[in-house]
């Protein structure tokens, strides 16, 4: 491991709207391409084939889901536009998408060593559900700020969307 590389974390937690069930969230985030959609400097994504054995961190491969819905090695290509002081650039990543028993992990690998190993997890806590994302960054410690700055930005805005479509569905589901 070289001496620039470095790692960091960072916890986000937003309560989730009156009359969200665990498996509405969980659904949520099983729809991979809301999920995408939900990033706020998306331009596009392309699918990739699936890969059957990704490379998990060990304690996430206890936790993958065994239901029928269960999904891992969910792939695609994203490409964001990352604003910078000067000038905008095109950032090509890859998105691995696997199904957890309360969640969803997501890793991200992105030019310059750039991994970010999120996991999105559902929680109940006294009948209510709350959205919990836990990030991992691993990158060299010159970028880390900006990184991480990106992430401190765009958090919001991503639970924001996938608040407003949980409201959305809740009230659909009453209207039936």
């Amino acid at each position: 491991m070289s001496f620039l590389a470095t790692t960091t974390t960072l916890s986000h937690t937003s309560a989730l709207p009156p009359g969200t069930t665990f498996s509405l969230a969980l659904s949520m985030l099983s729809d991979y391409e809301f999920f995408l959609s939900c990033d706020p400097v998306l331009d596009s994504f392309t699918p990739l084939p699936p890969n059957s054995s990704p490379d998990l961190p060990p304690n996430i491969t206890p936790q993958i889901r065994t239901d029928a819905h269960q999904q891992q090695g969910i792939s695609y290509t994203v490409i964001d536009i990352v604003h910078t002081t000067i000038w905008d650039s095109k950032v090509v990543s890859t998105y691995e998408f696997t199904d957890i028993t309360n969640g969803v992990f997501v890793r991200i690998k992105s030019p310059m060593g750039i991994v970010m190993d999120t996991i999105w997890q559902v929680r109940e806590k006294e009948g209510v559900c709350e959205l919990v994302e836990d990030l991992e960054i691993r990158c060299n410690r010159l970028l880390v700020g900006v990184v991480k700055g990106q992430c401190e930005e765009g958090w919001g805005k991503i639970h924001g969307k996938m608040i407003k479509k949980l409201e959305e569905d809740i009230q659909k589901a009453e209207g039936e």
